[in-house]
């Protein structure tokens, strides 16, 4: 039974508005858990003022209106240093330990050191969170993030004392319990309409990035095109490890996003889409991890970069299929690579748990073979019969390894959408590129015998 393209279409609009049904409820639930929040972080204010509270919180209300499920929910506490002198700085050429805690320097990207110029020691000094460092190293010390989170977690702490004695709070709403983990997450459980909802308090230095850009550090490759696009007085850091901070993209990331769909495209329901199929259909195996929300945006990204046309966007089944080209590629290779600087991959950014490639792609390819099956909102929608979509060619296809990024382009997943028969895209020159990439392909195929 093949399906008409109405008829495709309209399980997939279908199962948005499924969606779209239960998101007005959902965010009123979450706000509710942010005014618990707002009430102890204004108390660890009023105690320490380097902690602010940050109520436009603009990028998070966006993805409330894309995001489908709330296991978790982060809130940013904005760290105010009034000192437009501290350094962004990838290295450590004299590494230190502190309060017990051993001084691992992982040679990976994304991660920095917060210092202090020699010539701002003595405002620094006398500070909590800082370390200095011996009189032959470049810098005067660094700022420690571990301290931070000592600091934020003790002030947590008194602030809920202080709030629930003065019935600013009601008993139950939150369990502390977590906070007396080791770590570098700050996590509270609050009460929930619906179900428990952990939250992370994550300390953030607003801007670490802008002096950095700015004084030429960072090379070409580090940072490409497409971060400048962002501006990097919207690239953050917060805290990683101990003595590490990490680069925030969150920020430059809405910022992308948040016009995507101005010309009527469908760019965001697709993600939207994607990522409630993720929470019901896309699960781990047992202690692994899968798909985020953040690699999800991550992917679309990449999916709008290699997709600018309004056209590759006007319909919703073709919308989701970039995203969904993408994604496969990237679980194939392994590498989702960050967009605004490449050298991070994201399936790699967190420490353990580890991604679970084999399970997350099956799975991936399954949707993308059947997608009517899993967009079943009630079970008197029936379900279509198979339509392969996914032939050995086009497994072949995504299964290329590629250390030259020659299947890093428009052409090589226009060629997947070709074969997936939701390309309808009339630009002479993108199908002339098409078809060179795929006679090329082609040729790989025969001399290599699909090895490669």
């Amino acid at each position: 039974m093949r399906l008409s393209n109405t008829d495709r279409l309209g399980w997939y609009q279908r199962y948005l508005s499924g969606i779209k049904a239960h998101q007005n409820m959902k965010i009123i639930e979450i706000q509710k858990c942010e005014d618990i929040l707002f009430t102890i972080l204004d108390r660890v204010q009023q105690q320490d003022y380097r902690f602010q509270v940050d109520y436009s919180r603009e990028h998070a209300c966006f993805d409330y209106n894309l995001r489908t499920e709330f296991d978790e929910l982060d809130m940013e506490v904005t760290l105010w240093f009034n000192d437009l002198t501290l350094r962004v700085e990838e290295s450590c050429d004299n590494p230190y330990n502190l309060d017990g805690i051993n001084h691992q320097t992982f040679p990976r990207k994304g991660l920095a050191y917060l210092t202090v110029p020699k010539e701002g020691e003595r405002r620094w000094s006398e500070s909590d969170i800082f370390h200095p460092l011996p009189e032959s190293s470049q810098c005067s010390g660094h700022l420690i993030p571990g301290r931070v989170i000592n600091i934020l977690k003790e002030l947590i702490k008194g602030a809920i004392v202080y709030c629930e004695q003065n019935f600013l709070l009601n008993p139950g709403e939150v369990n502390a319990s977590l906070l007396n983990f080791d770590g570098p997450r700050i996590t509270l459980v609050l009460r929930n309409a619906m179900k428990p909802l952990r939250v992370n308090i994550i300390p953030v230095v607003r801007r670490a990035m802008e002096k950095l850009l700015e004084d030429g550090n960072q090379n070409e490759k580090g940072i490409p095109e497409t971060s400048k696009q962002a501006s990097p007085e919207n690239i953050d850091i917060s805290n990683a490890t101990y003595y590490q901070w990490r680069f925030c993209f969150e920020r430059p990331m809405w910022k992308l996003l948040e016009k995507a769909d101005a010309d009527g495209g469908h760019r965001l329901d697709s993600l939207c889409i994607l990522d409630r199929i993720k929470t019901d259909h896309w699960l781990p195996g047992e202690h692994k991890r899968g798909v985020t929300f953040i690699q999800l945006k991550v992917v679309l990204l990449w999916a709008m970069k290699f997709f600018p046309a309004p056209e590759d966007w006007a319909d919703l089944e073709s919308s989701v299929y970039r995203m969904l080209v993408v994604l496969l590629r990237c679980l194939a290779l392994r590498n989702l690579p960050n967009y605004f600087m490449h050298e991070i991959n994201l399936f790699h950014e967190d420490f353990p748990p580890q991604f679970d490639f084999q399970t997350i792609y099956k799975k991936v390819e399954d949707f993308t073979n059947n997608p009517e099956k899993h967009l079943q909102i009630h079970m008197t929608h029936l379900v279509p019969s198979l339509r392969q979509r996914i032939d050995s060619y086009v497994k072949m296809l995504l299964q290329i390894q590629d250390g030259e990024g020659l299947y890093w382009n428009t052409a090589y997943f226009d060629i997947i959408l070709n074969k997936f028969q939701v390309y309808h895209i009339q630009d002479a020159d993108r199908i002339g590129a098409m078809q060179l990439a795929w006679s090329k392909t082609i040729k790989l195929v025969t001399d290599e015998g699909c090895s490669s």
